[in-house]
């Protein structure tokens, strides 16, 4: 199993921000539910460097770190709302 593989593997085992933010760095992108409703990260077409998609919303950020830190989910917080995520598809 390579080492990419295995932050992979940690991502979805854990939802480990180091995974994520390594992964999203590498321009990989994540889809993931929360409270039934679809969400998107990603670099690409983003307004800035890395952006949060719901439907047509987007929440652009100029870093990984920003966008943890500073992006919504329903109102809320994007470390509250990442507890409760249902990870879905890598990308």
């Amino acid at each position: 199993m390579s080492v990419h593989d295995l932050i992979v593997a940690e991502l979805f085992e854990t939802k480990s921000l180091a995974a994520l933010i390594f992964l999203i760095d590498c321009g990989r992108e994540l889809e993931f539910k929360v409270d039934g409703k679809e969400y998107f990260i990603s670099c690409s077409n983003a307004e800035k460097y890395v952006s949060l998609w719901t439907n047509q919303n987007e929440q652009s950020f100029d870093s990984v770190y920003e966008l943890i830190e500073n992006a919504t989910i329903d109102n809320t917080g994007f470390l509250v709302a990442w507890s409760h995520a249902e990870l879905m598809f890598l990308l």
